[in-house]
């Protein structure tokens, strides 16, 4: 499949996958930012990175509160939607 065109027919479902893997964290990760929301961001293809496998995609959600970005979570997964790795900042 083009890894273009998969993330083009299934946009809501990566949003989905990487709420799903931001819920999945363990609690001690997260539980020190308040946030009231999820906002889904971005969706890129990354072609060349230090130490993640690629080629790859990278779902970006936003943790906002009071309308303010607090923090990035970042999950990295496959053509296949299978993980890869996870970053939360």
């Amino acid at each position: 499949m083009d890894l273009s065109e998969g993330i083009f027919d299934n946009e809501k479902e990566f949003y989905n996958l990487a709420a799903e893997y931001f819920y999945n964290i363990s609690a001690d990760e997260y539980e020190t930012i308040q946030f009231d929301r999820i906002v889904s961001k971005s969706i890129s293809i990354l072609l060349d990175h230090d130490f993640i496998p690629t080629p790859c995609v990278e779902i970006r959600l936003e943790l906002c509160k009071d309308e303010k970005k607090i923090a990035n979570y970042f999950l990295y997964v496959n053509e296949n939607k299978e993980f890869i790795d996870e970053f939360l900042y």
